[in-house]
């Protein structure tokens, strides 16, 4: 089963570009830590990654999603995070290593 995690931001106001500059420059894990709630989370056995998505995200953890939160789609081997843009779109984060 593979799991679905979410990040909402934390009161700490920061704007998008800078909050995506620091994620840059600090690292994934650090900028989640410094900026983000704790995580939600939640199983599910798939997805439908288009137009409902994130309708379907506030209905599963019953709330408000907007821009700069953050999720994660981790199956048994691999992991993507993505970032609510502005316009709606979700923005894959890669990890560099």
């Amino acid at each position: 089963m593979a799991k679905i995690k979410v990040y909402k931001r934390n009161s700490k106001f920061m704007d998008l570009v800078d909050l995506v500059e620091e994620i840059s420059s600090l690292g994934l894990v650090e900028a989640l830590q410094k900026y983000y709630n704790p995580q939600l989370e939640r199983e599910s056995k798939s997805i439908v990654a288009g137009p409902s998505f994130l309708q379907f995200l506030n209905k599963l953890f019953q709330i408000q999603i907007s821009a700069g939160d953050i999720i994660s789609l981790e199956s048994t081997n691999h992991s993507k995070y993505y970032m609510l843009s502005l316009s709606g779109t979700w923005d894959e984060i890669i990890k560099l290593q």
